[in-house]
């Protein structure tokens, strides 16, 4: 089955991604409320979260080693990292240890090197490997919905992940916390090569703290 996508970011008013400070508790806030099995993210996304909330000297644990028990009744979603280059060798422990976090599933491709497959092997990550050059994303999240049994997914990754889910008309519904800023040039901006034009119809436009704004759209298909 294919699980609902929904694209959850934080943004200035003129969209960019970076270049303010980011209320992380409304961004968070906003995201669980949704209720996601699973949360998406790049690995460039990924590894700069890891840079800039923790300590990337902090070694792998023998613990870390080994995939935890994931029960039935655990309502914290997974965490699915796309990576087929293999960006997150020896810093997949990070989110492992995240305390939101029930799991981490990595999706990859065929051009994955191997010895990214067999540290994820060792260690107990669970992957999916779809399509050839780069991942598959609409096969990989088809798989993610069979294999895990996820019906929601939430990407809370940066502009190029995104884009793509755009482009091949993935997503179901955008989440933005649009932020009292105009960040002007300089930095990226979400949707900015997404292809054709979508279609959105409004859902939600409800005033929060700070002079924030979250706004939800569907996505007409």
């Amino acid at each position: 089955m294919y699980p609902e996508v929904i694209i959850h970011n934080s943004v200035s008013l003129d969209h960019a991604v970076r270049g303010f400070e980011v209320d992380l508790g409304l961004h968070y806030g906003a995201l669980l409320a949704f209720e996601p099995g699973a949360v998406l993210a790049g690995s460039t996304t990924a590894k700069t979260g890891i840079e800039l909330f923790m300590d990337i000297t902090l070694p792998e644990a023998e613990a870390d080693r080994h995939r935890p028990e994931v029960r039935p009744d655990d309502r914290r979603p997974i965490c699915v990292i796309v990576d087929s280059r293999g960006v997150l060798k020896g810093l997949l422990h990070f989110y492992r240890n995240m305390e939101h976090t029930k799991d981490v599933v990595v999706l990859v491709s065929e051009t994955t090197p191997e010895e990214y497959l067999e540290y994820l092997r060792e260690r107990e990550y669970p992957f999916i490997r779809c399509g050839g050059n780069r991942v598959d994303l609409r096969g990989a999240l088809w798989e993610l919905g069979e294999r895990f049994g996820v019906s929601r997914v939430v990407s809370d990754t940066g502009p190029e992940l995104n884009n793509v889910i755009i482009r091949e008309g993935l997503a179901d519904t955008i989440s933005l916390i649009v932020h009292p800023v105009i960040v002007g040039e300089g930095e990226k901006k979400l949707f900015d090569r997404a292809g054709g034009r979508a279609a959105l119809e409004l859902r939600k436009a409800v005033p929060m703290e700070h002079g924030t704004v979250h706004l939800v759209y569907a996505v007409k298909k």
